[in-house]
């Protein structure tokens, strides 16, 4: 049996951009993802025995806010990489990320990455380069 914990939209205040002046001051981006565990336990009321969203959702603010990224999808590598060192329970997971607004010069509704990993194809986290 497995359990998928999801979260939606939550809201960042991230440095990011390919350009300095993008950089500059804080945007938003949006995530959105999927964590599936290993139940083993049917039956459980245990918070010790699961993923705390409270604190799963601290740990991608705390991880993403401090630093600086030029890519969206590094931003989703470095969020992935925190939860999997963070919450052994967790098989793997799903994100979603996107920039609100778009920062394009026509309307769209969202546009932004998807990024996804397994435990078992994990290699362990990545160093943050500049």
């Amino acid at each position: 049996m497995s359990r998928t914990l999801f979260f939606e939209a939550l809201s960042l205040s991230v440095k990011i951009g390919t350009k300095a002046q993008e950089r500059a001051r804080p945007q938003t981006v949006l995530v959105s993802g999927e964590c599936r565990m290993d139940a083993k336990e049917r039956g459980n009321d245990l918070l010790a025995k699961t993923v705390d969203y409270d604190r799963l959702l601290r740990v991608i603010r705390s991880c993403a806010e401090p630093t600086e990224f030029s890519l969206l999808e590094r931003l989703g590598d470095h969020i992935v990489d925190q939860i999997l060192e963070s919450f052994p329970g967790v098989d793997s997971i799903t994100l979603r990320l996107w920039k609100e607004p778009a920062p394009l010069p026509f309307p769209v509704g969202r546009v932004g990455v998807t990024v996804s990993e397994t435990r078992a194809s994990w290699s362990g986290p990545t160093t943050l380069l500049p």
